[in-house]
């Protein structure tokens, strides 16, 4: 691990990009059609109870990232195999964020740019930065948070004053009952992108005060629930529900519609640039995160070392995990979100919380 400290305003920065941006483009909770925005106030919730379990993980070795105390908790052999799925696990969800953003991009700009392109351009950015350390990259999503900020704000009241936001879309509220609305956000919108925050495990020791991480991260899942259900509710309410679950990316179509009636011109431009720049810093956690623990995990002393053919298999991943978008589709959202990520975000971090606390007990009988 590079010696190197972020501060909580940064990582409240980091989470609240990593958390917001993937969620607002693609159509999140479109299952639950205009009870949406209610599946992800309660995926927003669990997410908080499922870091309630991290937290209490990176109490036990504050100074580790997840891939190092997985094997002091669980042993030598069994640990080096729970933190080399970790590392594969981070591996993949960074080349699917990567193709995510790739396919939208030339969806929507860069047509006429061949799609290795645009992933070869993400990546090799994403890769400087890195190389930098993990302050640079904190520093540059201080920097352009605000402008990002302004720019979204900006966008939403454009929508909001267009004239095309019709409340009745939004009715009748919990149509089928709370159990459908239960099934559809559990575990889809607790897992994606509440869950995901275990990521973070890995950032966490870099924290200049660790004793706020919890505050700040907890601060930073119920703001992006909040702004997540408030975007899904005017999406609903100016596509409604029938069109939302069946838009690709359901901002960016509210953009197109209202196209002529709003403040400014080409929100969608506007919304795909800013989706672009959250995406890296996505993008980038993931690859850290990855590094990070493939050089603790084969004790390699830099992670620099293993920049360029980490960033490699990621962007064969992002290439050759699916054929289409109707493959990419249904390989994020049905096998790996029940195969994958159940496993890795509620399963181990359960069984690690359990033996780490066990391990605690007996030291401070130990102790006494």
């Amino acid at each position: 691990m590079e010696k190197a400290k972020i501060s909580p305003r940064q990582l409240l920065i980091l989470v609240l990009m990593f958390e917001i941006v993937s969620a607002i483009i693609s159509g999140f909770g479109a299952e639950a059609k205009q009870d949406a925005w209610i599946t992800a106030i309660l995926g927003m919730l669990g997410g908080i109870c499922l870091f309630l379990i991290y937290h209490r993980l990176f109490l036990f070795y504050p100074d580790l990232p997840l891939t190092e105390y997985a094997k002091k908790i669980l042993g030598p052999v069994v640990g080096r195999i729970v933190a080399l799925l970790y590392v594969v696990y981070f591996l993949f969800n960074g080349s699917f964020v990567v193709r995510e953003f790739a396919s939208m991009a030339v969806s929507f700009v860069f047509t006429q740019t061949p799609f290795l392109v645009i992933i070869a351009l993400m990546l090799l950015s994403v890769m400087y930065v890195i190389g930098k350390g993990i302050e640079v990259l904190s520093r540059t999503a201080e920097l352009f948070f605000s402008v990002l900020l302004l720019v979204t704000v900006t966008g939403l009241i454009s929508i909001v004053t267009s004239g095309n936001v019709n409340l009745q879309n939004l009715r009748p509220v919990l149509e089928e009952g709370w159990l459908t609305v239960l099934r559809q956000s559990i575990p889809s919108t607790v897992v994606f992108p509440f869950g995901e925050i275990i990521v973070f495990l890995m950032l966490f020791p870099y924290v200049n005060k660790p004793q706020q991480v919890k505050k700040t991260v907890i601060t930073g899942l119920l703001i992006s629930g909040s702004f997540i259900a408030f975007v899904t509710m005017l999406n609903v309410s100016v596509l409604g529900a029938d069109l939302f679950t069946r838009t690709q990316y359901p901002l960016l179509t509210t953009s197109e519609l209202i196209e002529g009636r709003a403040l400014l011109e080409r929100l969608d431009v506007l919304f795909l640039v800013t989706a672009i720049v959250g995406g890296f810093f996505r993008i980038g956690i993931y690859l850290y995160a990855t590094l990070i623990g493939a050089a603790t995990l084969f004790g390699i002393p830099s992670y620099r070392k293993l920049m360029i053919p980490v960033t490699m298999v990621m962007f064969i991943c992002s290439i050759a995990m699916a054929g289409n978008y109707v493959e990419f589709i249904y390989t994020g959202l049905r096998v790996v979100r029940f195969y994958v990520q159940i496993p890795m975000l509620f399963i181990i971090p359960l069984i690690l919380l359990v033996m780490g606390w066990f391990q605690e007990k007996k030291k401070l009988k130990s102790a006494k």
